[in-house]
């Protein structure tokens, strides 16, 4: 009997000890995770770089400029502003050019006459001047400003010194030399000090003057591009006067007036001439606003066109924004007319006209959902408007006028206007990153006339493409 008991005992010890050992068991896999689902901005942007050949130009900006640079509204000098001097360039003047400028602006006139002054230069590339002629003690600090009209207004300005103290710098900065008849040769130049003001040709019976050649420089040391306007401004005591009347208290301009010499027959040929006046009251004196105390000589680059004049207008520019609601799927037109709108600035924010609803998705101006543009247009959201939808057989309505209203913001360029998308459950910005693909662009021109409903972008405009490669392409 206990042998039996010790048998069958052993055998559950045995039987326990089989059921408690682990086989060896081969690790589970780890499962490779899934890719997360591109978002609706990822497949666009993906879908546009196709669209436009795969290659954006890292400095193409959309139209909208300078606008980030310019949203710092402190007008300080930026760094690498100012300018430099052409090395061993120079410009001659002659006896006869000074009279010609003393006939041109009189002395001790008490009207500025008939003269343009209010002005502002277009640059058509690197430009240069130089101080010319001079005929003031003041220490008056003198500089330029300058702003891509494309994207900003004067009010957007950045304004860089020239000259901090005129009679300082003058000296310093070796602006002007001169020559005079008792020379060695006619090759002699000598560095021009005077303690009692440059009166150049009378007192020093100079011969020849000759003005050191200054190519103008923006931020980071880069010349001024070609599209942008350049104005210049005095400060005297703690005034500044401008070339922009409408920078200037009253709207008035007593201190500036130009002259174009790009003309036959005169020996200032081939440029523009500045003239400053170097005080409003002297001792309880009126200035004589004669205009002719410094002067400016604004003339081409060696290799550039000069300049053109422009005259600045009160009243903002109107821009219009054309814009792509991001839709990334095989039917995806680049038509660039889901929302089209035209922006003017004004102080407290923004006068706008929509002119166009050319998409289905809901699509709202300053994140204001009583700016959906399809409920600004009274309409549903199926429902197309100013794109010829019907001649594709799509739902839509022609000939609707624009619709005007105002939004309130600080808005320092027009690329700063909120304009957003309604797609899978979010609001997305419309957005037009430097060098990146854009779902908006802004055009210069508000009579631009965008593509109709399902009319791709570069179909309507050919050189599109080219100008997303190279920002110097007009496109349209």
């Amino acid at each position: 009997m206990l042998s039996t008991m010790a048998i069958a005992i052993s055998a559950l010890v045995l039987t326990g000890c089989s059921k408690n050992s682990d086989p060896y068991v081969p690790p589970t896999p780890t499962p490779t995770p899934t890719p997360p689902e591109p978002t609706d901005v990822e497949k666009y942007n993906e879908k546009f770089l196709d669209y436009v050949g795969g290659t954006i130009a890292p400095d193409q900006d959309w139209g909208f400029g300078a606008s980030k640079v310019a949203a710092a509204r402190g007008l300080t000098r930026a760094e690498g502003a100012g300018f430099v001097v052409a090395p061993d360039k120079f410009k001659k003047y002659s006896k006869e050019s000074a009279k010609e400028l003393a006939d041109s602006l009189p002395d001790g006139r008490t009207d500025p006459g008939n003269y343009i002054k209010n002005f502002e230069f277009e640059s058509h590339g690197p430009f240069r001047l130089n101080f010319m002629y001079s005929f003031t003690m003041s220490e008056m600090e003198i500089g330029f400003y300058y702003y891509n009209p494309k994207s900003e207004t004067y009010k957007n300005r950045k304004e860089v010194v020239l000259v901090q103290k005129f009679m300082t710098d003058f000296e310093k900065n070796q602006y002007l030399q001169y020559t005079t008849y008792t020379s060695p040769s006619d090759d002699q130049w000598y560095l021009y000090k005077s303690t009692y003001g440059p009166y150049i040709w009378d007192d020093y019976n100079a011969r020849e003057i000759r003005g050191n050649m200054m190519t103008l420089k923006i931020e980071g040391g880069i010349d001024v591009p070609a599209g942008y306007y350049v104005g210049f401004y005095t400060k005297i005591g703690e005034e500044k006067y401008y070339t922009n009347r409408y920078l200037n208290k009253n709207e008035s301009n007593t201190s500036f007036v130009v002259i174009d010499s790009n003309k036959d027959g005169s020996s200032l040929r081939n440029g523009f001439e500045v003239g400053i006046e170097d005080y409003m009251t002297y001792e309880g004196i009126p200035a004589d606003i004669d205009c002719n105390d410094v002067v400016i000589d604004v003339h081409k680059h060696v290799d550039e066109g000069c300049p053109t004049l422009v005259i600045p207008k009160k009243d903002n520019p109107k821009f219009r924004i054309i814009g792509e609601d991001i839709s990334a799927e095989s039917t995806s037109d680049f038509d660039f007319n889901d929302i089209v709108l035209d922006v003017q600035l004004t102080d407290e924010g923004a006068n706008c006209w929509l002119q166009a609803a050319g998409g289905q998705l809901p699509v709202r101006i300053n994140r204001d959902d009583n700016l959906e543009t399809h409920k600004l247009f009274g309409v549903d959201l199926k429902t197309m408007v100013n794109t010829n939808a019907s001649e594709k057989d799509l739902p839509g309505k022609d000939g609707l006028p624009a619709v005007e209203f105002t939004i309130k913001g600080k808005f320092s360029s027009v690329l700063d206007v909120p304009i957003q998308v309604y797609k899978n459950n979010e609001w997305i910005d419309f957005f037009a990153e430097k060098g990146k693909p854009a779902c908006k662009i802004l055009v210069d021109d508000p009579n631009f006339v965008w593509p109709k409903e399902r009319q791709s972008l570069n179909q309507k405009y050919t050189k599109f493409n080219d100008w997303v490669k190279d920002p110097t392409v007009k496109w349209y």
